[in-house]
C-alpha cells in the first residue's frame, strides 16, 4: 500500500517485511563429530564417456586410464553395443588394437573396472564432470531417500543386484557429493559379526571440475583448465559429436582422458602443498572447504560442537538481523564521472577490527542485558568514535528497536516483484524489529537521532579451546600461524601482503610460485571470515516434517515443513550477522564522508564504492577530495605497513599496452541497478573504453557469437575480457548501451545487429535433481530407459513468446513436484531442445518439455527480444527506480504491514523465471497465529474494498477459493496468503495516485 508520509511530503509504503528464521526441525540430529575414514589406494580410475546429442545423452562410448601411484597400468575403450552400429564396433576394435588399448563393453567396464577398482580396490575415480558421466552409465535410477543424499538421484549401474549403487547429490554448478550405497551383502564373515562393525565403503571421487574451482577460484572448462594448469597435454576441437565415429573423434576421446589425467596430478600436486593432513582431496568441494579443513588442521572445533545446548530461540534473533551485503545503486542511468574504489579485503578487515578471531576458537559465547549501556553508547556516538580501531570489538550487540524513520535494511518484495530484495531505506514500526548494533549507529549517523532502543543483548568469546595447534599456509615454514596468539585473518592478509610486494620485483621464473600462493591466501581469507558461518543447506523432505518456529518473545510453535534447513558444520549466524552488518557500516561511512565533502556516489557493492564527481568541479579537486575521504579510513587499517584501506582499484588509471598504469584517466560509470554497471573512459574521439563491466543479468545466457565473430563495428576492448569481467558478447552489449548514453538516446541501445541476436536466446539447463527430472515424465512416457531424459542430461533452454491466440488447453502443466493444474489459455509453452553449443542449431529441434510436441522457432524470443527490456531494469527498492527513471534514487519510508518469516534467499531469480520454475521457491515459515490473522483482516478490508473478482484476478487466486478463505471454510497455504498481499498494494497504490500528490524527482540528462 502507498499512501502519503505525516510529514506531507513523499510517499509511504506499506510493505510486509521478512526476516529470516532458524526453524530446526523437532527431532534434528545434533552436530557429531565425523568419524575417521578410510584413506584411498593408489589406485587411480579415469574415465571419460561420449554420449549422443538426442536429449536422451545416451552413452555410445568412453575411455578409461587405470593407474597406480601415477603408473599408467591399463588403458581401453568401452561401448554401448546397442548405441553404434557394426561399422561403428568394428572401427572401435581396430582402433583399440592399433593403439593398444583394452575393449570392453559397457557391462565389462562397470563390473569389471569401475566396482572392481573403485569399489573393491578402493580406488579414487576422477573425471570432469563426474555426475554426467556417471549417469551415462546408469540402467536405471531412483531418488536418493536417506541422508546426507535425500535430495540426490540413486543410481544402479549394473543389473548385478549385489553391487552398490552410487549417489548423486548435486550441491552447486562447481560440485556434487558422491559416493556409493552399502552393498545388499554383508560386509563381515559370521564370526565377527557380533565383535567388528565394518563400515560402509563410501568410495573416492574426485571431480576435477570441482577441485579445480576450490583451488583456483575460476570456472573452467577443461580445456581453459588444462591451459590455466599448463599442462603437457591439450584438449583437442572436434565437431564430430553424434555423427558417425571416426578414428579422429576416437582420438579426440582418449585425449580428453589424458588431459583430465594430467589436470588431477598438477591439481593433487598444488592441493598437497597446503598439507592438510585431517582432510582427503575428494572431501573439498568448494572454496569454503578449503577454508574449513585450515580450520580442521588447526583443530579448531565447530562452534555449535562447542556449545551444543546454546538457545534455538536466540539463534532465532540472531538470524533476523541477518542481511547479507549491501548492493545498491543512486546515481541511476545518467553518466557520471567516478573515481572507483573498493576496500581492501572488507570481510577479513572488519573481522580483524572487532576481534572475532577470538570468537571462532572459543569455548562458546556468553550474553548479557546491556539496555542501559546500549542507549549511551548510541546517544553519544559520533562518525570520530569509529575512526578508533579500539571501539569496533564493542560492536557485538543485537538491539531490539521500535523504528520511526530510521533508515536500516529491509527486506520485503518491492514494487510487487516475486523476489525479496534488501534495501536501505527509512523504516517505521509498530511492533519491535532486531538489528545489529552496527545497523543502529548507521542510522544514527544518517539521521542524527539514535533509534528508540527496547532491548540490547551484548555476546562476548568465552574460553579457548583446548588442543589448537599452528599450521603452515600453502605448506610454508615462512607462513607459519598459531591460532593460540595473533589474529589469524590479520596474518593473512599481511602475509598475502608481502608477497604481492615481492610479485612486482620478482624474476619470471619466480612468478607463478608466488602468484599461487598469494591467490591460496586470498581464497583462504575470503573463505574462513564469512562464508562458512552461514552455510545452510537445503534439503527436500520426503514428507512434511514437524518443526519449531520461534517467536520474539522465546515461545515456540509447531510447524511442518516439506525442507529442512540444516546448518554447515562451522554454522555461526552471529559471526555472519555482525560481519556483514559491519561492512555495512563502513560503506556508509563512506557514503557520508562523500556528502560532507560535496561529493556524491554513483553506486555501491559489498565492498567497493563509485564516488561521483559534481559537474562544476574540477578534476584535481575530485581527487583531493576523494583523496581525503580515503585517508580518513587509513588508522583504521589494522595491517603491516598500513597504507591505503580503501584502494583505488585499475580502472581509474590509463591503460599501457593493455595493463593499469600510475596515471590517472578520468572514469565514467553507466549504472542500471544493483550489481548492473558498467565503467568505461573515452579514447580521442569520444568512444567508451569499457573497463569493468558486469554479467549479472546475462550469465545464463549462452554466447550467441564468438569472439572470433564479434561485430567488427564495435572496437575490440584494449583491456583483457578476463579484467573487465564479461564475455566478449557481453562486453558488446554493454558497448551499446553505453554508447546508446553517451549519444543521449539511452533507452534505444542497438542490440538487434549484433551477431545471432535474431537467432532464439537459449541457456544451458541440466536436471540435477528428481523435482527438475520430473518436468520430462510427458517426454519420458513410454521410452525405453536409454532412451529417456535421465539425471544431468544437459538441455538448451528457450523462452517462449507470449501468444494468446494460442490454445494450450489441452496440455498439463506441472505446478510444482506432485501438483498438477490444467494449463490456461495463452500460458506458455516451455521450450527446450537436445543441447547444442549453436543455439540457433538447437533452436530446429525444439520441444515442450511439458507435452513433447515440437514448439516452432518462430515462438521462441530472440537474444534481442530476451534482453529488451535490459538497459532499463528497474531498482524497485528505491523510489525514482522504475525503468525509464534516471537520476538519484531515493530511499523509501517503508511501514510495517506485517513480519514474514523465511529461510534461506532463493537466488538466481532472473535464472528461474528464465527457465521456468516456481518464482515462489522461496521458502516462507508460518507466522504464527498472529500473523495469519493480521493477514486475513487485510484480505478482508481488501475485498471490501475492491471486491472478490478485482482482487482475485490480480493475485491469481480463484474466486471459489478466495471466498472459502473469507468464510473460514479453508486454511490457505502461505505461498496463496503471500500472492494475495502482494496483489493488494498495486490495487491500493492506483486509487492512491489518484489522491495523493508524488512528488516529482529531476529527471537527470547524459553528463560527460
Amino acid at each position: 500500500m502507498t499512501g502519503p508520509d505525516r510529514a506531507g511530503y513523499g510517499t509511504v509504503d506499506y510493505l510486509p517485511i521478512a526476516v529470516r528464521a532458524y526453524v530446526p526441525l523437532a527431532k534434528a540430529e545434533r552436530p557429531r563429530k565425523p568419524r575417521p575414514e578410510p584413506e584411498p589406494s593408489e589406485w587411480v580410475l579415469i574415465f571419460d564417456t561420449e554420449t549422443s546429442t538426442d536429449p536422451a545423452q545416451r552413452l555410445r562410448f568412453g575411455s578409461f586410464q587405470l593407474r597406480k601411484a601415477g603408473v599408467l597400468e591399463k588403458h581401453g575403450l568401452f561401448y554401448d553395443p546397442s548405441a553404434l552400429t557394426d561399422r561403428e564396433q568394428r572401427l572401435l576394435a581396430s582402433f583399440a588394437r592399433s593403439n593398444g588399448l583394452e575393449l570392453l563393453t559397457a557391462t565389462e567396464f562397470v563390473e569389471g573396472v569401475f566396482f572392481k577398482f573403485g569399489y573393491e580396490l578402493r580406488a579414487t575415480i576422477v573425471g570432469f564432470n563426474l555426475p554426467f558421466d556417471i549417469s551415462r552409465l546408469a540402467v536405471r535410477h531412483g531418488p536418493a531417500r536417506r541422508r546426507p543424499m535425500r535430495g540426490g538421484f540413486s543410481l544402479q549401474l549394473s543389473e548385478n543386484r549385489w553391487l552398490p549403487r552410487v549417489q548423486v547429490k548435486h550441491l552447486s554448478r562447481r560440485a556434487s557429493m558422491i559416493r556409493f550405497t552399502a552393498p545388499r551383502r554383508q560386509r563381515t564373515s559370521r564370526g565377527m559379526r557380533k565383535h567388528t562393525r565394518v563400515p560402509v565403503r563410501r568410495g573416492f571421487f574426485v571431480d576435477v571440475k570441482t577441485i579445480g574451482a576450490a583451488l583456483t577460484s575460476r570456472s573452467d572448462t577443461l580445456a581453459s583448465l588444462a591451459e590455466f594448469l599448463d599442462v603437457p597435454s591439450r584438449k583437442m576441437q572436434t565437431e564430430e559429436h553424434g555423427g558417425p565415429l571416426s578414428p579422429k573423434y576416437i582420438a579426440y576421446a582418449v585425449n580428453d582422458t589424458q588431459v583430465t589425467w594430467e589436470s588431477y596430478a598438477e591439481l593433487s600436486r598444488r592441493y598437497a602443498m597446503h598439507v592438510l593432513t585431517q582432510t582427503p582431496m575428494h572431501r573439498i568441494k568448494s572454496e569454503a572447504s578449503m577454508g574449513k579443513a585450515y580450520l580442521r588442521e588447526m583443530d579448531i572445533q565447530p562452534w555449535r560442537l562447542m556449545q551444543p545446548d546454546f538457545p534455538p530461540e536466540i539463534i532465532n534473533l540472531i538470524m533476523q538481523t541477518y542481511f547479507g551485503g549491501r548492493s545498491e545503486v543512486h546515481l541511476r542511468r545518467v553518466i557520471s564521472q567516478v573515481l572507483y574504489s573498493d576496500f581492501l579485503s572488507m570481510y577479513p578487515t572488519v573481522c580483524t577490527l572487532m576481534g572475532l578471531w577470538r570468537w571462532v576458537i572459543a569455548k562458546g559465547i556468553s550474553w548479557r542485558d546491556t539496555t542501559d549501556e546500549t542507549r549511551a553508547l548510541l546517544a553519544r556516538i559520533t562518525r570520530w568514535e569509529l575512526q578508533h580501531q579500539e571501539f569496533w570489538p564493542f560492536l557485538t550487540a543485537l538491539v531490539q528497536i521500535l523504528p520511526d524513520r530510521d533508515i536500516l535494511p529491509v527486506r520485503s518484495q518491492y514494487g510487487g516483484e516475486a523476489q525479496y530484495t534488501i534495501g536501505l531505506n527509512e523504516v517505521s514500526s509498530e511492533r519491535p524489529l532486531w538489528y545489529t548494533l552496527a545497523d543502529c549507529i548507521n542510522s544514527k549517523l544518517k539521521t542524527g537521532r539514535a533509534p528508540r532502543i527496547l532491548k540490547a543483548i551484548t555476546f562476548e568469546p568465552t574460553g579457548m579451546q583446548m588442543g589448537l595447534r599452528p599450521v603452515n599456509i600453502g605448506g610454508n615454514p615462512e607462513f607459519r600461524i598459531d591460532p593460540r596468539s595473533g589474529d589469524f585473518y590479520k596474518s593473512i592478509i599481511d602475509l598475502r601482503s608481502s608477497i604481492k610486494a615481492r610479485l612486482k620485483d620478482c624474476v619470471p621464473s619466480e612468478r607463478e610460485a608466488l602468484d599461487s600462493q598469494q591467490q591460496a591466501l586470498k581464497i583462504l581469507a575470503n573463505a574462513t571470515s564469512y562464508g562458512i558461518f552461514v552455510e545452510i543447506n537445503v534439503e527436500e523432505l520426503p514428507k512434511p516434517a514437524s518443526a519449531l518456529r520461534y517467536s520474539d518473545d522465546g515461545t515456540s510453535s509447531e510447524i511442518f515443513v516439506d525442507k529442512a534447513e540444516l546448518p554447515g558444520s562451522y554454522f555461526h549466524p552471529l559471526l555472519a550477522s555482525l560481519i556483514t552488518a559491519a561492512a555495512r557500516l563502513m560503506l556508509s561511512i563512506a557514503e557520508q564522508l562523500a556528502a560532507d565533502a560535496g561529493l556524491d556516489w554513483a553506486f555501491c557493492d559489498t565492498d567497493s564504492m563509485a564516488f561521483a564527481k559534481p559537474d562544476d568541479m574540477e578534476g584535481a579537486e575530485f581527487h583531493c577530495r576523494v583523496g581525503n575521504i580515503r585517508a580518513w579510513f587509513n588508522v583504521l587499517n589494522p595491517y603491516e605497513g598500513a597504507g591505503d584501506l580503501l584502494k583505488l582499484e585499475d580502472p581509474n588509471f590509463e591503460l599501457i599496452s593493455g595493463r593499469a598504469s600510475s596515471t590517472p584517466a578520468p572514469l565514467y560509470v553507466w549504472a542500471i541497478s544493483a550489481k548492473r554497471y558498467a565503467l568505461f573512459n573515452l579514447d580521442a574521439v569520444g568512444r567508451p573504453v569499457l573497463r569493468k563491466a558486469s554479467a549479472h543479468g546475462l550469465g545464463h545466457l549462452m554466447r550467441p557469437y564468438s569472439e572470433a565473430t564479434a561485430p567488427l563495428s564495435i572496437p575490440a576492448p584494449i583491456a583483457s575480457l578476463k579484467s573487465i569481467g564479461v564475455d566478449r558478447w557481453q562486453y558488446d552489449v554493454w558497448y551499446r548501451i553505453v554508447e546508446a548514453a553517451l549519444n543521449d538516446c539511452p533507452d534505444r541501445p542497438s542490440l538487434s545487429d549484433l551477431p545471432g541476436f535474431d537467432q532464439p536466446a537459449a541457456s544451458r539447463y541440466g536436471a540435477t535433481t528428481p523435482s527438475l527430472l520430473r518436468w520430462y515424465d510427458a517426454y519420458n512416457e513410454g521410452r525405453d530407459y536409454r532412451d529417456q531424459f535421465r539425471p544431468f542430461n544437459f538441455l538448451t533452454v528457450f523462452p517462449a513468446r507470449r501468444n494468446p491466440a494460442l490454445d494450450w488447453t489441452e496440455f498439463s502443466d506441472e505446478n510444482g513436484p506432485g501438483k498438477r493444474h490444467r494449463r490456461d489459455r495463452g500460458d506458455l509453452p516451455r521450450p527446450v531442445a537436445p543441447y547444442n553449443s549453436d543455439p540457433a542449431r538447437a533452436a530446429e529441434n525444439c520441444f515442450d518439455r511439458l507435452t513433447a510436441k515440437p514448439v516452432p522457432a518462430d515462438q521462441l524470443k530472440t537474444y534481442a527480444e530476451a534482453l529488451a527490456d535490459y538497459h532499463i531494469h528497474p531498482e524497485t527498492k528505491f523510489l525514482n527506480g522504475d525503468y525509464i527513471d534516471r537520476g538519484p534514487t531515493v530511499r523509501r519510508h517503508v511501514h510495517l504491514a506485517g513480519v514474514r518469516y523465511i529461510g534461506k534467499e532463493a537466488n538466481r531469480w532472473e535464472e528461474q523465471f528464465y527457465l521456468g520454475l516456481d518464482p515462489e521457491a522461496q521458502i516462507e515459515y508460518d507466522g504464527g497465529p498472529e500473523a495469519t490473522e493480521q493477514a486475513r483482516l487485510r484480505i478482508c478490508q481488501a475485498v471490501a474494498t475492491f471486491g472478490q473478482r478485482k482482487l482475485a484476478r490480480a493475485s491469481g487466486v480463484a474466486r471459489e477459493q478466495l471466498r472459502a478463505i473469507l468464510k473460514g471454510e479453508a486454511q490457505p497455504r502461505s505461498k496463496t496468503v503471500a500472492r494475495l498481499l502482494r496483489a493488494i498494494s498495486p490495487l491500493e497504490a492506483e486509487v492512491q495516485e489518484q489522491q495523493t500528490p508524488v512528488p516529482t524527482v529531476r529527471k537527470m540528462g547524459g553528463r560527460r
